[in-house]
């Protein structure tokens, strides 16, 4: 499992720990051919796990997933591994299959076009910690931001000898396809809570717990069919909680939780 790391434009910022908020050039929907990322003022979502936004490292132990500056990297570093990647290419291409090094050196060459076109800068670095994280391993995902584009970046030294290094520019606006169809106003009259959801990410309207309030992110929907979504949602104990749903022919959404427990959404 990959520990993920956000990476955000350090610019003239100074490198100390700071409880600043997450830069407003990554606030919105970034989608790239086989992934998305939404971030809020409140939190980081990267491939259905919702992080909070703290801004600095959490003290001791932590509950659920948090994000926050941490460190920083360099173009420069970047570049380094793309160096060793070639290297390895190089010392291999005798031993191994021609169609795979061809393969490989072609990763390596999108590479250093994408890298060719950022800045030369430093990123500051943004870290996502997941309590419940229990893994380990050479890999990891990062997102980084250049002349404001949010750029995905992948590291995994056991992946390949092209692909222990991928930089992928991403595109920013409203999700497409069928996770865009449940953007609105939602509420359910039974449970009396409600939320706004936009590209899959719901901010509550009206709330039935004391665990969450009016503004907070409470759900996160992805699509897995055209009228099929999973993700997890806030539930009066102020945890998330796996969901399933379903785009029901009237409009209405069904919900399946743990337990077997199912509830309907109506717009508002």
């Amino acid at each position: 499992m990959y520990k993920f790391l956000f990476v955000t434009l350090l610019a003239s910022v100074s490198l100390h720990a700071t409880a600043a908020p997450i830069n407003e050039q990554w606030v919105g929907h970034w989608q790239s051919a086989d992934r998305s990322l939404t971030i809020s003022q409140k939190n980081v979502v990267n491939g259905g796990k919702i992080c909070s936004w703290t801004g600095t490292p959490p003290k001791g132990e932590h509950k659920g997933c948090v994000s926050f500056y941490d460190g920083a990297i360099t173009k420069k570093d970047m570049l380094g591994s793309l160096q060793m990647m070639r290297k390895e290419i190089q010392t291999n291409s005798q031993n191994l299959d021609a169609s795979y090094l061809a393969e490989e050196s072609k990763t390596v060459d999108i590479l250093e076009k994408v890298l060719s076109q950022m800045s030369d800068d430093t990123f500051r670095i943004v870290t996502s910690l997941d309590a419940d994280y229990e893994g380990s391993g050479d890999c990891g995902g990062f997102y980084i931001i250049d002349k404001g584009i949010v750029h995905a970046v992948d590291r995994c030294e056991s992946a390949g000898l092209g692909s222990a290094l991928i930089v992928t520019p991403m595109r920013k606006g409203p999700a497409t396809g069928p996770i865009a169809s449940l953007n609105g106003n939602w509420y359910s009259e039974k449970w009396k809570y409600g939320y706004t959801l936009k590209d899959g990410l719901g901010v509550a309207t009206a709330s039935n717990s004391p665990r969450f309030k009016v503004g907070d992110d409470i759900i996160n929907l992805r699509a897995t069919g055209k009228n099929a979504f999973e993700g997890t949602q806030v539930f009066q104990d102020g945890k998330f909680h796996p969901i399933t749903v379903t785009l029901l022919p009237n409009g209405s959404l069904l919900f399946k939780g743990e337990k077997n427990i199912s509830w309907t959404m109506e717009r508002k």
